[in-house]
């Protein structure tokens, strides 16, 4: 057996196949003959983790969920939101999640909100922490059915490991009393342990009058605001602003 033919064995039996394919390139590319072996070794080495890398970002971003695929360099500032550029990269930077610490992202309908939070949750997926998108009220509800069938301690298991949860429309349906006995439970869970985003169109004075269990409200409060940042965004929804700068169809047809 030739060595070239014993390498390429050697790295399936290594399991690296991106490597394997990498090496098989060079052997059929006359140019990469000018590079070093150290070149060479490198870019052997830098196809097989960046294409894990990718893999384990897919992944994560199946697993996610997230409304919108978003991302940071996308992000605009043409339209003022209350959000500056200093803070945006302060908050893309994740460093909220290296203290373990939340954020409340709050503002009217359409102002990017969500888009905010997923744009968040994406970076946070590049860097391989582990994300979950869902509405504050599938939530609960998906709870409430895990005790019901026996579930509920893997949930809040699944809940609990998470690095980073993203809560959307939080209060936008009533929270009665027993969801917010759930979502106590959920914030219990991850208190000073793990990173919570909560995207609301309600100011943060107004969270404790939208929960029923007045008792539960006292507590939630109490762990979300004092180890959350909040962000407020202003501005004119983000859809109507679009809209209106579309072109009249009937003017483009003449």
């Amino acid at each position: 057996m030739s060595s070239h033919l014993a390498n390429l064995e050697h790295f399936r039996a290594l399991r690296l196949p991106d490597a394997r394919a990498e090496y098989e390139r060079q052997l059929n590319d006359a140019t990469i003959e000018s590079l070093g072996f150290i070149d060479r070794l490198d870019l052997i080495l830098d196809k097989e983790i960046t294409m894990r890398h990718n893999r384990r970002v897919a992944r994560k971003l199946r697993e996610a969920t997230l409304r919108v695929v978003a991302y940071k360099e996308e992000f605009s500032f043409e339209t003022h939101r209350g959000i500056s550029r200093e803070t945006f990269a302060h908050l893309t930077s994740l460093s909220f999640m290296d203290r373990a610490n939340g954020l409340i992202i709050t503002g009217p309908t359409g102002v990017g909100k969500t888009y905010l939070g997923c744009a968040l949750g994406m970076e946070a997926i590049r860097q391989e922490y582990s994300v979950r998108y869902v509405r504050t009220s599938d939530l609960i509800e998906r709870l409430t059915l895990a005790r019901a069938d026996g579930s509920y301690r893997s949930l809040m298991a699944n809940l609990r490991r998470l690095d980073l949860l993203i809560l959307d429309d939080f209060g936008l349906s009533p929270v009665s009393v027993s969801s917010s006995r759930e979502l106590l439970e959920i914030i219990d869970a991850r208190v000073d342990l793990r990173s919570t985003i909560f995207l609301s169109q309600f100011p943060v004075a107004q969270f404790h009058a939208l929960m029923e269990d007045k008792t539960a409200a006292d507590a939630i409060m109490d762990r979300i605001i004092h180890a959350s940042r909040v962000i407020e965004l202003t501005g004119e929804s983000m859809r109507k602003l679009k809209a209106r700068d579309e072109p009249n169809q009937d003017e483009e047809g003449g």
